[in-house]
C-alpha cells in the first residue's frame, strides 16, 4: 500500500461487517440487536472482540445497524457473501450484511455510522485520524484487478501508438491523497529514441477513414503532437470499441472535454467500480496532480495535518451529496459538476489568504512550486482549521468574486482580462489562468454549497461538537436548531371581550441589561418607539409598563442580497458589521407591521432572562419570526465577535450603512 502501514495495521477494520435491518415493521416482532448478534453466532459465524461491537445510538429510529467485528477478513467476506446469496432473516425481518470496507472502499452511509459508534471513545483529532484511515483502506483484490486492467490497457495503447509511454498520475499514485476508491488517471505519450527516423504525419482524414490501420501502422510521435487531441482520442476509441477483448472487460466511452478522455470502466459481477481515464500528452494534468501533492507535503506541521484536512474536506463534500460516491446507490440525483480538484483548490486559496502570502508558484519547476508553511502556526489544530475555512467561505461572495490563486477578484475583471468563462462559481486554474475550472458548476450546486457551509459553521460553534457530525451536516444542523431555538411561548387571554396575545422570549446570556435589548430592538430589528407611548422619556424596559414599539420594516427577512451589496462595497467588513449594517438598509413601510409593548424582567438572581411582549396590533407570526431571527440567528451567529468586542453595546460603535453605500 502507498500509505502508512503501521497506522493502518493498528486501526485496520477490514474484518468488520455492517448489519442492517428495518425496525419499523409493526406487523411482526422485530428482533433486538442482541438477538441478532446471538443468531449470527448460533448459525456458525465467528465473531471477533465482542467488546467492540457497536450498536446504533438511536434505537428508536426505523433504520437500525450494528458494527460487528469478525475474527478475520475472510470471515467478514464469508458472512457478507452469504447475506448476498442466501439472505438472512429472523421472523419476517430481513437482515442485510456487508463488509465495512467493500470492493470500492467504504460506503458513505457505513462511514457515517461507523463514526457514530466511535465518537464516544475518541477526541476530534482521533476521530479525524480514524475516518481518514478508514476511507483510505482498500482490499488486495481491488489492487490486483487495477494492476491487471492497467497492464491490459497499456498493451492495447502500445499497439496503437508508436513507442507509447503510459504513466499513472493523480490521487491513486499519491502518497497523501489516495483513497480506497480512487480512479486511475493515465497519461499517454510517445517517446522518441535517439536515431529514430521521423516520418511526415499522415493526413488526419486518411487515418479517420480507416482507424484500424493503426494496428499495422501505429500513431507516430509527430501525429500524436499534430492531431487535435479530441480527434486522437476518437481514433483510439473506435479501435478499442471494436476489440472483443476490451469490450468484454470494460465499458468504453469517449468523453469530450477541455482535456478529452478515453474512459475504461471495469465490468465486474461483484460491483467493483474502477475507472481508467486515459488522456493524450497531458503533462498539464500531471503537473496539476503533482501540485496538490507538493502543497500537502510542504506543510511542516507535526504529523502533516494538511493531509488529513484535504482528505476530510473532500469526503465532507462527498458525504453531503456535493460529489458522487463510488457505489451505484451513491450517485447524485442531480449533477453538480463539482469535483475534488475544485475543493482542493478552495483549500489552497484559503490557506494562502490566511497566511497573507503567495505560497504557490505554478510556473516554477516541480519541487519548487510551493513554499513551505506550517499548519500548526496558521491554525493550531483541525477544528480551528475547519472553523476558519467555513467561516471564510460563509462570507465569500460567490456571485461577484472569482478565485485566482491567493486573490479574490471581481468576476468581471477575470472575464475582461483573461477571457474566462462566467459561471456561478468561478475559480481559475493555477496552472492555466485562462481556464475556469468550475465553469460547468451549476447554480443549484452553489446554493447547496452555500447552505452546507452555513450549517457546517453552525455545528462547529456547538460546545458538544464532534467532527463526524459534519458528515451529515444538514440533518445534524436541523436537529441541533430544533433543540436550541430560543424558548418563545405565546398565550392568549380575553381582555374586555377581545383576544390579546402575549409572548415570552428567553434571552441569551449575552443580553445582560435593558440597554442591550433596547439596542438590539432598535438597531437590528428597526423597531421605533411608538408615538402612542406615554411612559418616561428615559426608555427603560425594566419599567413594569415596558415600552411601546412600532415595527415598520421586516428587517428579519430578505437579508442575503442586501448583505451581498454591502460586501461588494466593502470587502473588509466583519460578519457582525455586515449584519448590523444590513439592518440599516431597510426602509420604513407606510403601513405598520406591528405595534407591541415590550418589558424585560429584572431578575438579577435568576440566570435566565426573559422579555415579555404584548401584541397591540399586527400578526403574532411576524413578531415571533422577528424574535427567532434576533436570538437564534443574529445573536448566535455573532456570539464570538460580540463577546470579543465587549458585549452587545459594541454594536453602537458600528457606523451606519449610509456611510459606505451610495445614495439611492
Amino acid at each position: 500500500m502507498s500509505f502508512e502501514s503501521d497506522l493502518i495495521n493498528n486501526y485496520d477494520c477490514r474484518h468488520v461487517v455492517v448489519v442492517r435491518w428495518n425496525a419499523g415493521d409493526r406487523s411482526t416482532l422485530v428482533p433486538s440487536p442482541r438477538t441478532i448478534v446471538s443468531f449470527i453466532e448460533s448459525v456458525g459465524y465467528k465473531l471477533g472482540n465482542k467488546d467492540r461491537i457497536g450498536y446504533s445510538p438511536t434505537p428508536r429510529h426505523t433504520e437500525q445497524f450494528i458494527i460487528l467485528p469478525m475474527t478475520s477478513i475472510e470471515e467478514a467476506k464469508r458472512i457478507s457473501a452469504d447475506s448476498e446469496k442466501k439472505g438472512f432473516g429472523i421472523n419476517s425481518t430481513t437482515i442485510h450484511m456487508n463488509t465495512l470496507i467493500g470492493t470500492n472502499g467504504i460506503r458513505l452511509k457505513d462511514g457515517v455510522d461507523f463514526m457514530k459508534i466511535s465518537q464516544e471513545h475518541f477526541n476530534n483529532s482521533e476521530i479525524l485520524d480514524l475516518l481518514v484511515i478508514t476511507i483510505r483502506l482498500e482490499l488486495p483484490e481491488r489492487l490486483e484487478i487495477i494492476e491487471n486492467g492497467f497492464n491490459l490497457i497499456k498493451r492495447g495503447l502500445s499497439e496503437l501508438i508508436e513507442n507509447a509511454k503510459c504513466e499513472m498520475f493523480g490521487s491513486f499514485t499519491s502518497k497523501v491523497r489516495r483513497t480506497g476508491f480512487s480512479d486511475i488517471d493515465i497519461n499517454v505519450d510517445s517517446v522518441t529514441q535517439p536515431g529514430d527516423r521521423q516520418l511526415n504525419p499522415r493526413h488526419l482524414k486518411q487515418v479517420s477513414a480507416y482507424p484500424k490501420c493503426l494496428v499495422d501502422h501505429p500513431l507516430t510521435k509527430a501525429e500524436l503532437t499534430e492531431y487535435p487531441k479530441e480527434e486522437t482520442i476518437k481514433l483510439l476509441y473506435r479501435c478499442f470499441i471494436e476489440n472483443d477483448v476490451f469490450k468484454n472487460k470494460f465499458e468504453i466511452k469517449y468523453v469530450p472535454a477541455r482535456t478529452p478522455l478515453l474512459v475504461f470502466k471495469t465490468i465486474s459481477a461483484d460491483g467493483l467500480n474502477v475507472s481508467y481515464d486515459v488522456s493524450i500528452c497531458n503533462q498539464s494534468g500531471v503537473d496539476k496532480a503533482n501540485l496538490l501533492d507538493e502543497f500537502v507535503m510542504k506543510d511542516k506541521s507535526v504529523h502533516n495535518k494538511m493531509k488529513n484536512a484535504m482528505l476530510f474536506v473532500v469526503h465532507w463534500a462527498r458525504s453531503n451529496k456535493l460529489l458522487p460516491g463510488a457505489y451505484s446507490d451513491e450517485k447524485l440525483e442531480t449533477r453538480t459538476n463539482l469535483n475534488s480538484y475544485i475543493f482542493n483548490q478552495l483549500i489552497i486559496h484559503f490557506v494562502q489568504a490566511t497566511a497573507d502570502k503567495i505560497l504557490v508558484h505554478p510556473q516554477a519547476r516541480f519541487g519548487a512550486r510551493v513554499d513551505e508553511y506550517n499548519f500548526d502556526t496558521l491554525f493550531t489544530d483541525h477544528t480551528k482549521f475547519l472553523s476558519e475555512f467555513f467561516k471564510y467561505y460563509a462570507s465569500f461572495d460567490f456571485s461577484t468574486k472569482a478565485i485566482y490563486g491567493k486573490q479574490a477578484m471581481l468576476k468581471t475583471t477575470m472575464i475582461n482580462v483573461h477571457g474566462a468563462k462566467m459561471s456561478p462559481l468561478m475559480m481559475m486554474d493555477p496552472m492555466d489562468c485562462t481556464h475556469n475550472i468550475s465553469g460547468n458548476v451549476t447554480e443549484e450546486a452553489v446554493k447547496l454549497l452555500n447552505g452546507l457551509i452555513r450549517n457546517t459553521l453552525f455545528i462547529l460553534k456547538q460546545k458538544n461538537f464532534k467532527v463526524n457530525f459534519l458528515l451529515e451536516t444538514n440533518q445534524v444542523a436541523l436537529s441541533m436548531m430544533t433543540g436550541r431555538e430560543s424558548t418563545i411561548s405565546v398565550t392568549t387571554k380575553m381582555v374586555e371581550g377581545r383576544e390579546v396575545h402575549y409572548m415570552s422570549v428567553q434571552l441569551p446570556m449575552v443580553i445582560e441589561t435593558s440597554e442591550d435589548l433596547m439596542l438590539l430592538l432598535t438597531r437590528i430589528l428597526r423597531f421605533d418607539v411608538s408615538p402612542n407611548y406615554q411612559g418616561p422619556s428615559s426608555f427603560d424596559l425594566f419599567n413594569t409598563g415596558g415600552v411601546i414599539f412600532c415595527a415598520q420594516a421586516k428587517s428579519w427577512i430578505g437579508r442575503r442580497n442586501k448583505k451581498r451589496q454591502l460586501r461588494s462595497a466593502r470587502s473588509d467588513l466583519t460578519p457582525l458589521q455586515l449584519d448590523v449594517m444590513c439592518s440599516d438598509t431597510y426602509q420604513y413601510q407606510d403601513e405598520v407591521v406591528a405595534e407591541l409593548r415590550i418589558a424585560m424582567a429584572d431578575l438579577k438572581k435568576i440566570k435566565m432572562r426573559f422579555a415579555y411582549i404584548e401584541m397591540l396590533k399586527g400578526q403574532v407570526s411576524d413578531v415571533r419570526d422577528a424574535m427567532h431571527y434576533l436570538m437564534d440567528q443574529f445573536v448566535f451567529n455573532n456570539l464570538d465577535e460580540l463577546k470579543k468586542n465587549g458585549g452587545i453595546q459594541s454594536i453602537s460603535s458600528i457606523p451606519s450603512a449610509d456611510t459606505i453605500l451610495p445614495p439611492s
